[in-house]
């Protein structure tokens, strides 16, 4: 090896270095602050303690326990409900979706037709005469006063299917391209912000009384994350070649059959994949917790921003505790799947 080529190797090390050093540091910092008593981490006298000089076990004894100070606190219950919150939620919200996404997504694979172009002024101008054509209905039923209602939301919804489906047809006698694809329509779900959704989303789930109860929030966590599950699945299923599902068929087996017994074990790997990150994505989301929870089924994220005390102000301490217990479900999850993860993280890499 030359001194340029050894230099270039140097190089590349020390950047690798220092791309995970500020990638770990983060999380150090919260592991170190979690064993911090009160005086190191506060920023009375403007010393910073890089790693605990007297660890202790305070902070996770302020937060699974009942506090009692002397003062005023925001939140002075324990954490607990909080932590079993978030576990029943996240792990209801990705078996709702994942059970749902994984037939979608096997369906799209080996049966959907519409995969031709889908222009994106097709879909704006069908979801904008859906829009035009829904608004005066929807004022119609706020005249009616039963717009909040269960069965004023279940008929707007319904009456919109129908909609979307007459439009599409209308739309297709003149044009003579694709006005329509399931595959693009189910990614529609994630092409709106969160906070431009999430206050219908309230009013909906307060007419139906799911606010503040734990399917209420295993819903909405399965229909936001739907759209990765399908998305996701769909790639790992494209994968598997069909001739196998075919040789199932042939030898007497049903299409049920060869889903379950040839398809779904070598797409193990990509469920493991797609389970993991969807249950990323709902343990550690904020906007919808903090809107449809109140006080029976506050998440961690949420319980968090209250971890607020008139003595010592934002409680850092036990903040990184939290942190630290929030980080146990997500690892041991990875663990149990490790050997999965490289297979369906690269499954579908190399194309054919």
């Amino acid at each position: 090896m030359n001194s340029k080529n050894y230099g270039r190797s140097i190089l590349r090390y020390v950047l690798v270095f220092i791309v995970a050093l500020l990638a770990i540091f983060p999380t150090y910092w919260m592991v170190s602050m979690a064993f911090k008593p009160q005086a190191e981490w506060t920023s009375a006298g403007g010393v910073i303690y890089w790693w605990p000089h007297n660890p202790t076990l305070e902070n996770f004894n302020t937060l699974l326990s009942t506090y009692r100070g002397q003062f005023f606190r925001a939140t002075s219950t324990s954490a607990w409900p909080a932590i079993r919150a978030s576990v029943i939620v996240s792990v209801g919200g990705t078996l709702f979706a994942m059970i749902i996404g994984v037939f979608a997504a096997y369906g799209l694979s080996r049966f959907d037709d519409s995969r031709a172009d889908f222009p994106w002024y097709i879909a704006l101008g069908r979801l904008a005469i859906l829009v035009i054509v829904l608004m005066p209905l929807m004022l119609l039923w706020s005249r009616l006063d039963i717009i909040n209602t269960w069965y004023g939301i279940a008929s707007i919804v319904i009456i919109g299917i129908f909609l979307d489906d007459l439009i599409a047809r209308v739309m297709g006698r003149f044009y003579s391209g694709a006005v329509g694809n399931l595959a693009f329509s189910i990614l529609q779900l994630r092409m709106f912000p969160p906070i431009a959704i999430i206050i219908p989303v309230m009013i909906m789930w307060a007419a139906l009384r799911m606010v503040d109860t734990w399917y209420g929030m295993v819903i909405i966590y399965g229909v936001v994350t739907f759209a990765f599950v399908v998305w996701l699945m769909k790639s790992f299923f494209d994968e598997v070649p069909k001739e196998l599902d075919e040789a199932a068929i042939v030898d007497g087996a049903s299409y049920w059959g060869a889903f379950f017994k040839v398809v779904l074990p070598l797409a193990k790997g990509g469920i493991a994949a797609t389970a993991l990150f969807v249950f990323i994505l709902n343990w550690s989301d904020f906007l919808v917790a903090l809107f449809l929870s109140n006080r029976n089924w506050v998440t961690i994220p949420v319980f968090l921003n209250r971890l607020v005390s008139a003595e010592t102000g934002t409680q850092y301490g036990p903040k990184a505790a939290l942190g630290v217990i929030a980080l146990i479900p997500v690892l041991l999850f990875g663990i149990m799947i490790q050997r999965y993860l490289v297979r369906g993280l690269t499954f579908g890499a190399v194309k054919k």
